[in-house]
């Protein structure tokens, strides 16, 4: 399973020195002329500082949305339409010394800041490059400003306030306290969260920590099952430096590549560590919003069958990022003599040894369903319908999050976050243009030998690799993890360029004419969108205000993942380990501000994401 992060720069950690104090010298001249800028609100003056395509991304401080602006006229035009009303000021650079980087070949001037809007304190990233029009000047290349933290509630960096209230001694019962408060018997939850993979329980743990009353509830017998009965070999195909949980990081003792059934385990102790309220064996039935009253009426099944009946003002949808399995029409498959299954059930208590699998798909799943298939001794073949980006595990794609492993150990990893969220997606395609080819010859010998058996390969729609490919679609590639080179020994074998034309008994037929005895249909064909899933729960009228979920918008951002949607009271979250660590501060500011009426009607219905 692949975790990885929009991390490519790399900052070189200088010691204190005459260099250091330039760079602060530069840092502090730019930020300091920013901000006078914007107390005189000469905004064109301001945005004068970026470079030609300069970016600016704002995260909620200047109005209550993800933004993305570039060029000179665009981010003026954005701060002259948003400044008033947030009353974004103060800006300076923090303490630490500014850092000397590189992004995609350009040598950068990075620094952390501060600064205050009428109901937050923010918290930013800025890079500068050489103005190449005056000697000595910087211009800015990307600028990052978001919210740390509400004013009227500030964030506890040492969880002081839970560990007072969950701490008395000698008055009651913990494990009793929280059985209690996790039954919501006498009230409902402010917030209801569906799904408790790693969106669920890291949104829990940020909202827990902002003092709001939150139900998560899972249709799975424990939490971490999402990853628990996923198949056997399953580990993570990124390191662990990208893939940290909110508060509380993953042991320095663990390997570099997590196991699927250590990260499980983690999980089901982060839940009760955080103290968040779950219940397990949980079916959502359905849901309703009242506009008038603003809040939801859901229908939930419990473990025991009850019918039980909540009404809270927001609820979180966050069943993962792939939404509901997506099965082909295939003729005969209601006759088909063998088994038949979907790649997103765990394949661990199937008797394969010796048997016939064809695996339809070569995407991530079907890859690592075929190597653990092959590995139990099944005589696997692989169908390939269309081409897929392959990319080796090392050196290869740790390009994609170099910033992590560079910034591990280093400084916190919420710095390491802010630092590749400072790169707008926009960017990132750029990046990756080259970046993609560097990995293609990093793994030219893998490529050549899959090329030798027939396997189709590509580098994206427009040649950005495989992390454009995760961003659009989360298909159509594979970081390789040892099938790859089965393929290339032909252990697994492979049947490429053709589909299926139906089945019969125990025998596939393809659309050219060959056919295959086979025992085993393993269906990795990927999932429907999002959207689809929002509508089997919520309806079709909910489905069509949300709009489209996932992949990047004309606005150059996420299409309704973490962030309000047309829907009042509607979030989606989900995605990589990392993304669910650093958005679920951001969806988290989003529903205590909703809750405490900090967002003004003049903050406007968010935009279809389309």
């Amino acid at each position: 399973m692949h975790e990885t992060s929009t991390g490519l720069g790399t900052p070189s950690h200088d010691a204190p020195d005459s260099g250091s104090r330039e760079r602060r010298q530069i840092a502090q001249q730019w930020i300091e002329t920013f901000d006078d800028a914007l107390r005189q609100r000469d905004c064109h003056r301001a945005a004068r500082l970026f470079g030609d395509d300069g970016y600016w991304r704002d995260i909620l401080s200047f109005t209550w949305k993800i933004a993305t602006r570039q060029g000179a006229l665009e981010i003026a035009q954005a701060l002259q339409s948003t400044l008033e009303a947030c009353g974004a000021a103060n800006f300076r650079l923090e303490a630490q010394a500014p850092m000397r980087g590189q992004l995609g070949g350009v040598e950068t001037l990075e620094a952390f800041f501060r600064f205050d809007t009428r109901v937050a304190h923010g918290r930013g990233f800025l890079r500068l490059t050489p103005d190449p029009t005056q000697p000595g000047g910087w211009k800015a290349l990307n600028f990052l400003t978001t919210i740390h933290e509400l004013k009227a509630f500030p964030q506890d960096p040492f969880l002081t306030r839970r560990r007072e209230s969950t701490g008395r001694r000698g008055v009651d019962n913990w494990l009793d306290r929280r059985q209690a408060a996790a039954e919501f018997a006498e009230k409902d939850p402010e917030v209801l969260i569906i799904g408790a993979g790693q969106a669920g329980l890291a949104l829990g743990a940020r909202l827990a920590q902002l003092d709001v009353a939150t139900l998560i509830v899972d249709r799975h017998e424990r939490v971490g099952d999402n990853w628990r009965k996923r198949y056997h070999s399953l580990t993570l195909h990124n390191e662990i430096c990208t893939n940290h949980l909110p508060y509380l990081p993953f042991p320095k003792t663990w390997p570099v590549y997590i196991p699927k059934d250590m990260l499980a385990n983690f999980m089901e102790f982060y839940a009760m560590s955080m103290e968040l309220n779950v219940w397990s064996r949980t079916s959502f039935l359905g849901g309703t919003y009242d506009a008038t009253a603003r809040r939801w009426t859901v229908r939930v099944q419990r473990a025991d069958g009850s019918i039980r009946t909540l009404r809270p003002s927001q609820v979180v949808m966050a069943v993962g990022a792939s939404g509901v399995p997506k099965v082909p029409r295939i003729r005969g498959l209601e006759d088909f003599g063998g088994q038949v299954v979907h790649s997103s059930r765990s394949t661990d208590d199937l008797e394969v040894a010796g048997k016939s699998v064809l695996v339809v798909g070569a995407g991530t799943s079907a890859h690592d369903i075929a190597q653990d298939l092959h590995l139990r001794g099944a005589e696997v073949t692989m169908l390939q319908r269309s081409s897929t980006t392959v990319v080796g595990l090392e050196p290869a794609s740790v390009r994609a999050y170099a910033i992590y492993r560079a910034n591990e150990g280093v400084r916190p990893i919420e710095e390491t976050d802010l630092m590749s969220a400072a790169i707008p997606f926009d960017l990132v395609r750029q990046l990756h243009g080259p970046l993609s080819q560097q990995m293609a010859r990093d793994d030219k010998e893998l490529l050549n030998g899959l090329r030798s058996v027939g396997f189709m390969l590509d580098n994206g729609e427009d040649d950005t690799g495989f992390f454009m490919k995760l961003l659009r679609s989360l298909s159509g590639y594979y970081l390789n993890v040892g099938a790859s080179d089965l393929i290339v020994e032909r252990k697994i074998k492979l049947k490429t360029g053709v589909g299926i034309e139906r089945v019969k008994d125990k025998e596939v037929l393809f659309t050219d004419g060959d056919a295959m005895p086979t025992d085993m249909l393993v269906m990795a064909t990927g999932y429907q969108p999002l959207q689809e899933a929002v509508r089997t729960m919520f309806g079709s009228e909910v489905a069509e205000r949300v709009g489209p979920i996932w992949g990047i918008g004309p606005d150059g951002e996420m299409r309704n993942m973490w962030v309000r949607t047309r829907q009042e009271g509607f979030y989606v979250a989900g995605g990589t380990l990392t993304m669910c660590r650093f958005y679920s501060h951001v969806t988290a500011l989003l529903i205590k501000a909703a809750l405490e009426d900090l967002i003004t009607p003049d903050a406007g219905t968010p935009e279809a994401r389309q």
